[in-house]
């Protein structure tokens, strides 16, 4: 899926669009750490569907989502993809390299478009092993998302469809900070792992509640409160252990 990278590319980008703020993992870093983010990390603007790893492939760069959302994706023999994980600005991607790993275990690419904050692979192991407290929070990070990928694997086995979107349209929107974002109902039924029929009930049932309207590819968050009062459980679940993380 991910056509080959052009590192060059990103070295330019680096020296015209260096990072400031936007990722929450990186904000939430000290002082100390923070200080050089600038010259090790650039912002690059994705676009939907837009390939970033492939599973097998080396690791050539750490994405940080800035107001992007990542999709990873597991692809069966058949050639099935299944989504696995949704990364937004609470954590990053790819959470093997916290683990010693220069290989990418799975395929990830862009599911809403944006920025990330970008970091080459060589210096994000750098700072891994010269900074403790920047080790220690890219560690309780993947904790973190270790703890929400077993919480919703809980949610797909006990949640409603409905439930489940309603949570899923919830962390989109705090991940890219903003009420309306593109994103298709056939794309979130890949992502929701349901029919479309049944997603587009589910959505039918969150706009006649006054909580979002649909568009074609364009999904407003209404009122979001009665969104979250829609989701299950796991949206607090994963939202609380991401903020517990960044208490370094």
């Amino acid at each position: 899926m991910a056509s080959p990278i052009d590192v060059q590319n990103y070295r330019g980008a680096a020296k015209s669009a260096a990072y400031s703020l936007g990722n929450r993992l990186l904000d939430a870093l000290p002082a100390a750490d923070a200080a050089d983010l600038a010259g090790d990390v650039a912002i690059v603007t994705l676009r939907a569907k837009q390939s970033t790893q492939s599973a097998g492939e080396r690791i050539v760069y750490i994405d940080f989502p800035i107001d992007a959302v990542l999709s990873v994706v597991a692809t069966l023999k058949s050639g099935e993809t299944v989504e696995v994980g949704t990364v937004g600005s609470e954590s990053f991607v790819e959470l093997e390299a916290t683990l010693d790993s220069v290989v990418a275990s799975r395929t990830s690419f862009c599911q809403v478009e944006g920025r990330v904050g970008r970091m080459l692979f060589e210096r994000f192991e750098r700072r891994m092993t010269t900074s403790t407290t920047f080790a220690r929070s890219m560690r309780r990070n993947v904790c973190a998302a270790l703890y929400s990928s077993q919480q919703f694997t809980v949610c797909n086995l006990k949640h409603s469809v409905f439930r489940r979107c309603a949570r899923w349209l919830a962390m989109t929107a705090d991940r890219v900070d903003r009420p309306q974002f593109s994103l298709s109902r056939d794309f979130l039924a890949i992502m929701l792992g349901a029919k479309a029929a049944v997603v587009v009930d589910a959505t039918d049932r969150l706009e006649h509640a006054g909580a979002i309207t649909c568009h074609g590819s364009d999904v407003r968050i209404l009122d979001p409160g009665r969104l979250h009062d829609a989701a299950c459980e796991c949206y607090e679940a994963s939202k609380a252990a991401f903020a517990a993380s960044l208490l370094i």
